[in-house]
């Protein structure tokens, strides 16, 4: 390697990222070229990134199934109702009450309820106040 200097770890970062501006990423790209520890220091860099990644995903992955875990129970135990023949009509049973309880502890379905649980008892303040968070919710 002789007497070059070595990138520090940011421009390395910045580089890996794709956050670099074209010049510093033609000299880092020269240098990598020529020295085998930067190299090494990216590659170790980048399999640390990629894996956080990995885990991030799956970790988004848990909450949405968590999230939903009565749509998840229900469409489970309807594949078992037709897998194991022999209980159809129970797996069925459970798939339905799972199904329904999903439907039932979703916020829109809440939100609905409470609008119209206001709209029925002719509350115009209750029913503006539930109308009004029903248009800044998210689906």
């Amino acid at each position: 390697m002789g007497n070059r200097i070595c990138p520090s770890e940011t421009t390395l970062s910045e580089y890996l990222s794709g956050s670099s501006a074209c010049n510093d990423r033609a000299a880092v790209e020269q240098h990598l070229a020529a020295c085998s520890k930067c190299r090494q220091l990216l590659v170790e860099a980048h399999e640390v990134t990629s894996s956080r990644r990995v885990y991030e995903g799956y970790k988004k992955c848990l909450v949405r199934i968590m999230k939903n875990r009565w749509l998840v129970g229900a469409l489970t135990t309807l594949v078992l109702s037709f897998l194991f023949s022999t209980y159809f009509f129970q797996f069925l049973a459970v798939s339905l009450l799972m199904g329904s309880k999903w439907i039932v502890d979703m916020k829109t379905t809440r939100m609905l309820i409470m609008i119209h649980d206001a709209w029925k008892r002719g509350d115009k303040t209750g029913l503006n106040k539930e109308l009004s968070r029903f248009k800044h919710f998210t689906f």
